[in-house]
Order: C-alpha cells, then sequence, then structure tokens
C-alpha cells in the first residue's frame, strides 16, 4: 500500500481483441481494479484469467521523477475466490535530469475474497489480503528490501441507474528503507464511476495514506480518469493524479490495458461500474 501512485495503472500495450460470443445471454463487460487505487467488490470468474498491465509517470518532487511498467494477473478459482500475482514492473528512478537507479521492482501475491453478497450473487463486500516480497533492489533505492503485509476491506453500490461507488479500507505492516524499523500504514479510499456512454466510463478519486515512510506524514492524492470499452473482454485506460495534501507525489500519468481470457465469454464477473444501455439494432424497413 505504498503511495506510488495508483497500484494497478498501466500503460498500453498491443494484444489481439476479442469478439462478443453470439450468445443468446448477454456478456458481462470488463472492468478492471486499475487504474484508481481503489478496488472493487467482485471477483474474476471461476476459469477466466484477467490481464492488467501497462505504465505511470510520477512528479514526486521538482527535481524526482519515476516511471514504472506495473501488471496484475488475477485468476477466478472458484466462485468466491480470486487468486492474484502482480509485479511494479521496470522501475526507473532519476534526480536532477540524470538516471540514478532502474531495475524490477517488488511482486505482490494476494487473493481476494467474496465475503457477502446480494441476491443473485452480486457481491457488496469482499476482503484483499496482500503479501509484498522484496525483489527491488534495496541498495539502489528502489525497494526497502523487506516484506510488507497488507489487508483491505472493499465495499460498493450502484448509484440510481448510472452510478457507481467504491470505498477501501485498508491496514498494513510496512518494512523500514536503510534500516529502519516497521511501521504501521492505514489507507482510506473512495472512487466514484458513471457511465458517461455504452463504452465510456469516466471516474473521480481520493485516496489517503497515514504515511508512507516510518517517520513520515500523512498525504492524500486525488485522480480522474476513464476506462474505454473496447470490447467485452478488453478495455483501455488513462488518468492523471495530483498531490493535495502532505509528501504525496505532484502530479502523475497513467495509462493502461486490460484483457480477459479463458472459456465461456458470458460469464465474465466485472467489477460493477453502471453502463449506459446500448441502443437496439433496427432492421432496414421496420
Amino acid at each position: 500500500m505504498k503511495a506510488s501512485g495508483p497500484a494497478a495503472a498501466v500503460l498500453s500495450l498491443t494484444l489481439a481483441s476479442f469478439s462478443a460470443s453470439a450468445s443468446a445471454q448477454e456478456e458481462e463487460h470488463i472492468n478492471p481494479d486499475q487504474p484508481d487505487v481503489t478496488n472493487g467488490t467482485h471477483i474474476v470468474s471461476n476459469g477466466l484469467t484477467q490481464i492488467e498491465f501497462g505504465g505511470i509517470y510520477l512528479r514526486d518532487t521538482t527535481d524526482q521523477r519515476t516511471g514504472s511498467t506495473p501488471f496484475t494477473i488475477r485468476v477466478g478459482m472458484t466462485n468466491w475466490l480470486e487468486a492474484r500475482i502482480g509485479a511494479d514492473g521496470v522501475l526507473t528512478q532519476t534526480t536532477g535530469g540524470s538516471v540514478r537507479a532502474t531495475g524490477f521492482g517488488n511482486v505482490q501475491l494476494g487473493a481476494k475474497l467474496r465475503l457477502w453478497a446480494k441476491p443473485g450473487g452480486v457481491p457488496v463486500m469482499s476482503v484483499l489480503p496482500t503479501i509484498s516480497l522484496p525483489t527491488a533492489s534495496s541498495n539502489d533505492g528502489l525497494g526497502s528490501g523487506k516484506v510488507d503485509l497488507t489487508i483491505a476491506i472493499l465495499t460498493g453500490s450502484n448509484i440510481g441507474s448510472r452510478g457507481h461507488i467504491d470505498f477501501n479500507y485498508g491496514i498494513g505492516t510496512i518494512g523500514g528503507e536503510q534500516g529502519r524499523p516497521r511501521f504501521s500504514q492505514h489507507l482510506v479510499s473512495t472512487s466514484i464511476s458513471a457511465a458517461a456512454t455504452a463504452r465510456w466510463n469516466p471516474y473521480a478519486e481520493v485516496f489517503w495514506f497515514s504515511r508512507t515512510e516510518e517517520d513520515g506524514t500523512s498525504e492524500a492524492s486525488v485522480d480522474g480518469g476513464a476506462i474505454y470499452e473496447l470490447g467485452p473482454r478488453l478495455g483501455i485506460d488513462a488518468g492523471v493524479q495530483a498531490g493535495i495534501h502532505g509528501p504525496a507525489a505532484t502530479f502523475a500519468i497513467f495509462g493502461g490495458l486490460s484483457i480477459v481470457v479463458g472459456p465461456r465469454p458470458d460469464t465474465v464477473r466485472a467489477r460493477q461500474r453502471r453502463r449506459a444501455p446500448r441502443r437496439p439494432t433496427t432492421n432496414a424497413g421496420t
């Protein structure tokens, strides 16, 4: 839960798109946890794999910049359990215009569990425990060299016919850098989205960390962006972030791509953002 920008924020890369299945049932649409910090309550359906990846550029301070290529792979294990593996990807930190360090970031292992759901299987509360493995180089200042343990409670609700709100509360024990002691960290975040059209889903978010360093202070940021659905199993996203309190990164820009693979395209379980209804197709002459 370190504040390195939207953890699931990602840079678009080229993949083949998947066409919609000609099924009598309407296929549910992809809606990933990225690009915002706030995670939705839904889990990936059993038998499906959702891949979210891309990149983020942060202006940490006036003379320090950070770039990363995070990714997350989410696998539906059962109707109530999703396994996850992710990483910060390639990290590059620069100070004063010169490259300071480049290397691979930490790896995260986790699972999203459904705690309770509305009738019909729509979960309104889930839990997300995560362990972050210290694969980033501590000598180069890319990581602390210690394991981080976090757990987050996720909840959400629809707003009217096109809106949705998600709320997360997380707590973790974080390894201090350069031999410093471990410290506790709290996260509070909320994200509001709306179906502008059948494909466009803009969102706005605010998130707060109690601290990101052992002797640090609280920080808060806001971000906004949109997810665009290229197909039922393929979506792209982009957004910007700004720090509004404490030592948060002053500015960030991010973008990415998400894709679902696996059988049964009519069983994709996606995050419950509301979507505008599609206009029915009218045959000529009717």
